[in-house]
């Protein structure tokens, strides 16, 4: 008895990896991976020179050589930002404001005193941002901003938003409960923040290249896995195959397996590959820091740090994966068509972008499994849910409702396929 469980054992992860072989083995496939190598090398490329930096003589450069720099000049103010750290930024910049080089209409003069400044540049668009309007950024608004005001600086944040929900296009938007969450929320922000450089964990996150980098995995994973299920009904094979001792049964169940293997091994090889490469040029310090110590997230509802923004993202991004590629699956066990099959991922991720942007279905669309690949661009949306007598945000509810989604519908695939009848 334990050498026949043995022997199953070892036949079905025969069979296991002989599904993987045949998907890897197809020269499309081959070129898709191809492909997503040279976008995964590419990626990382633009992500990292999006760095800069500018000398003292004004001159410009980028990638390691500018991470480095930064590094060390940003790693001057490091620690908690609180008043007197606020008050000595606004001196600064006024004291530079005050140079000739600042005041110089030459462009080559005015970077000389822009370098001067790239020490605290990242508290410099915090101070604007937080004295802005909440949806309304002024560069330059520091450069009005007192000594003495600069106690108002995590106030200000709160009453911004208190502001911008208070306009009367804004008004209706939003229940009374609803406003309040929004508030407590910004409220509950632990101050004064703690800051330190961090242009790796932002080149990562606050920019577009992983959610993009992202989509482009789910399309290809969708195109890889899409003939899994078809393929014996294209090569006309199918009575072979369900005529076999363990056609319908574990030989699904291979299938399936293969399936999960190469949406999970390709997603976390190519995320963890650009990320590895982008922090390892730019640097990891700054995990700890919370994202509204970046440009992008300064208004932010979730209160959590870049380290915990990146483990958001990514296992969301899992798991908007899993559900597409699962989907595209059940489709071709269902219509034992690839090229239908591949239409899926295309569909959930390319088209709602685009249909988003319509005023009529811009709700509808911050539910669509697409948004699992933007979580690190989301986290300043204010799509809120009402749940169970609770407010959510949109994240909250999405990552949830595709793991269940996913493990609802993967199961479905053994009985689709398993029940199919030959013709």
């Amino acid at each position: 008895m334990y050498f026949y469980i043995i022997l199953v054992r070892r036949q079905v992860l025969m069979m296991l990896l002989f599904e993987i072989k045949k998907v890897l083995s197809k020269p499309l496939n081959k070129a898709a991976l191809l492909i997503l190598t040279a976008v995964l090398v590419i990626g990382s490329v633009l992500a990292i020179r999006d760095v800069r930096y500018v000398d003292k003589d004004g001159n410009l450069s980028t990638g390691i050589l500018a991470a480095r720099h930064l590094q060390d000049e940003k790693s001057q103010w490091e620690g908690y930002l609180t008043e007197d750290v606020l008050r000595e930024v606004i001196q600064e910049n006024a004291a530079i404001n005050a140079l000739p080089e600042a005041k110089s209409e030459d462009i080559q003069e005015n970077n000389k005193a822009a370098a001067m400044k790239q020490g605290f540049s990242d508290i410099r668009e915090m101070i604007n941002l937080a004295f802005s309007e909440f949806d309304n950024f002024d560069y330059y608004r520091i450069d009005s901003i007192s000594e003495e005001e600069a106690e108002n600086f995590y106030e200000q944040r709160i009453m911004g938003l208190r502001n911008y929900l208070n306009r009367d296009e804004i008004a209706d938007m939003f229940s009374k409960d609803e406003k309040e969450w929004l508030i407590h929320k910004y409220e509950s922000l632990d101050t004064p923040l703690y800051y330190e450089y961090a242009d790796g964990w932002k080149a990562l996150l606050d920019s577009q290249y992983l959610p993009t980098l992202m989509m482009i995995t789910v399309l290809i994973i969708g195109f890889m896995v899409a003939g899994i299920f078809s393929d014996e009904f294209t090569w006309k094979a199918d009575s072979i195959f369900f005529s076999t001792r363990w056609g319908r049964g574990k030989a699904v169940l291979s299938k399936m397996g293969a399936g999960f293997l190469i949406t999970t091994i390709l997603y976390w090889s190519v995320v963890l590959l650009f990320s590895g490469i982008v922090l390892a040029v730019l640097g990891f310090s700054g995990s700890g820091c919370a994202v509204q110590t970046g440009v992008s997230n300064w208004n932010s509802i979730y209160n959590i740090t870049y380290l915990q923004d990146y483990v958001l993202s990514t296992f969301g991004g899992y798991i908007g994966s899993l559900f597409i590629a699962t989907l595209a699956m059940l489709v071709s066990a269902k219509t034992h068509s690839t090229v239908f099959a591949i239409t899926i991922p295309f569909i959930l991720t390319c088209i709602p972008p685009f249909v988003g942007k319509l005023e009529a279905f811009a709700r509808v669309m911050t539910l669509f499994p697409d948004q699992l690949l933007f979580i690190n661009k989301n986290l300043e949306d204010f799509a809120l849910y009402h749940i169970g007598g609770r407010i959510l945000g949109g994240i909250s509810v999405m990552i949830p409702l595709y793991l269940i989604l996913f493990c609802l519908i993967f199961p479905i695939i053994f009985r689709v396929y398993g029940k199919t009848q030959m013709k």
